[in-house]
């Protein structure tokens, strides 16, 4: 009885580990946003020493808004998140 209690728990663990990755995407870019650029560009993106970032997909494509954030763009410093948590940020702005 202690074997298949230890082998479900394993098999539970193993399971819990294997999501595809995109299903935590929007969590993720939040926690990165509030991380980084919050400050910046306000908790709700509604602009702050930064300009706002509401409704951003209207004016930038998904390419557009990972170049700013790798390179920077006039005030905003360039390569404060490398370049994976770069798609990751602009993906879930997004959404946004």
């Amino acid at each position: 009885m202690k074997q298949f209690f230890a082998f479900s728990v394993l098999i539970l663990l193993f399971l819990s580990g294997c999501s595809s990755g995109n299903s935590n995407t929007a969590m993720d870019g939040q926690s990165l946003y509030k991380k980084t650029c919050a400050s910046c560009h306000g908790e709700n993106l509604q602009g702050a020493v930064g300009p706002t970032l509401v409704n951003i997909k209207s004016k930038y494509s998904e390419a557009d808004i990972e170049k700013i954030i790798s390179k920077g763009s006039q005030h905003m410093p360039a390569n404060l998140l490398d370049s994976e948590d770069s798609k990751i940020v602009a993906k879930w702005l997004l959404t946004k």
